[in-house]
C-alpha cells in the first residue's frame, strides 16, 4: 500500500491532497496563521480532514491542560520512562486516533500512533536528502513514511510505504504525517518559485531502526528516483540565483510584495533616523 500526501496550497491557507494507491481519498486543510488575524490558539491545534466531497472525516482536539501537565516537568521521562508532547486527537464517528511524541531517555525519542489502545511506534532518521520514519508493530517493521529535504515551489510532500497486512492503519498514518507537517512543516508564506536544497543525517539510538535497503526490498526504488530528479532540478535553479529570486519575486502577490518591502525597508529608515538624530544632538550640544 503506497500513500501520498501531498500540499497543493500553502498561500491564504494549507491545503493538502491524500492518495492511497495512487487514488484520491481525502482532502486536508491545516491550520494557516495569518497575520492579518488575531492569534487564536483553537486554530492552531485544528487540522481537518474530509471526503473528495468535503465531507468531514477528521476533526482534532488539542487538549492544552492535558498538554500542559505532561509537558510541564523537563526531562521527567528520566524519572518516569515516558513524557508525551503535543499529544493530539484525530476524531471520527468510527476512528478515534492518538498522535503524540514521546521521549523515553537522552538519544532516544519516538512518535506514536494510538488507535484503540494499540500503539505503533515510529522513529525519526536522517540520512541525506532523505528523512525517514519507519513504523514498528513492536520489533517489526510494518511501514516507513519518507519526507524528502528538497522542497519546490514551497509545497511539502510525503510518501508512506505500508504492508498490506496493515491497511487499517492507513488512517493513523496519514494522521501522522498531517500533525509532522503542522509541528516540523509549516511552509505558510513560503514563496511559490522557491527552491530549498538540504542535507542532514541523524546520529542516536533510533537509528537502530533504520534498515536502508526497507523500501526497496519490499517496494522498489520509485521514491529514490523521484528525490534524486528532484535534486537535480533544484541545483540547476540554484546555478542562477538571480533568475531564482526574480521567479520567487514574480510569484508573489501585490500584498506580499508590499509586505516584503516593508520588513526591508523599515530597519534601514529606523538606522537612518536614529543616526540623524545623534549627529543632530552632537551638533546642538557638542560644546557641553
Amino acid at each position: 500500500m503506497k500513500i501520498e500526501i501531498k500540499q497543493i496550497k500553502n498561500t491564504g491557507s494549507n491545503e493538502f491532497e491524500i492518495r492511497t494507491d495512487g487514488k484520491l481519498v481525502y482532502v486536508a486543510k491545516l491550520p494557516f496563521v495569518s497575520i492579518d488575524e488575531p492569534f487564536n490558539l483553537d486554530k492552531i491545534g485544528e487540522i481537518k480532514i474530509t471526503d473528495i466531497n468535503g465531507k468531514e472525516i477528521y476533526s482534532t482536539d488539542y487538549k492544552y491542560i492535558e498538554n500542559l501537565k505532561e509537558e510541564f516537568i523537563p526531562f521527567k521521562y528520566l524519572v518516569t520512562g515516558s513524557q508525551k508532547f503535543n499529544q493530539l486527537i484525530f476524531n471520527s464517528g468510527q476512528n478515534s486516533i492518538k498522535i503524540y511524541y514521546e521521549e523515553n531517555e537522552i538519544w532516544k525519542n519516538r512518535y506514536v500512533i494510538e488507535i484503540n489502545n494499540k500503539k505503533f511506534f515510529c522513529y525519526s532518521v536522517e540520512d541525506g536528502y532523505i528523512r525517514h520514519f519507519p513504523i514498528y508493530d513492536g520489533d517489526l517493521q510494518i511501514g516507513e513514511a519518507l519526507k524528502s529535504n528538497v522542497l519546490v515551489d514551497g509545497l511539502d510532500e510525503y510518501w508512506c510505504y505500508l504492508k498490506d497486512e496493515y491497511k487499517e492503519l492507513g488512517d493513523g498514518v496519514i494522521a501522522l504525517l498531517l500533525y509532522l507537517d503542522r509541528n516540523e512543516y509549516n511552509s505558510s508564506y513560503v514563496v511559490n518559485k522557491s527552491y530549498i536544497l538540504e542535507k542532514s543525517f541523524s546520529f542516536n539510538k533510533t537509528n537502530k531502526f533504520y534498515d536502508k535497503e526497507w523500501v526497496k526490498n519490499n517496494f522498489g526504488d520509485e521514491y529514490y528516483k523521484k528525490v534524486d530528479a528532484d535534486v537535480t532540478f533544484v541545483k540547476e535553479k540554484l546555478k542562477h540565483p538571480i533568475n531564482s529570486s526574480k521567479e520567487q519575486w514574480n510569484s508573489m502577490s501585490e500584498k506580499e510584495k508590499k509586505l516584503l518591502k516593508f520588513c526591508l525597508i523599515t530597519p534601514w529608515v529606523l538606522v537612518i533616523g536614529f543616526g540623524l538624530l545623534i549627529l543632530i544632538l552632537i551638533l546642538l550640544f557638542g560644546d557641553f
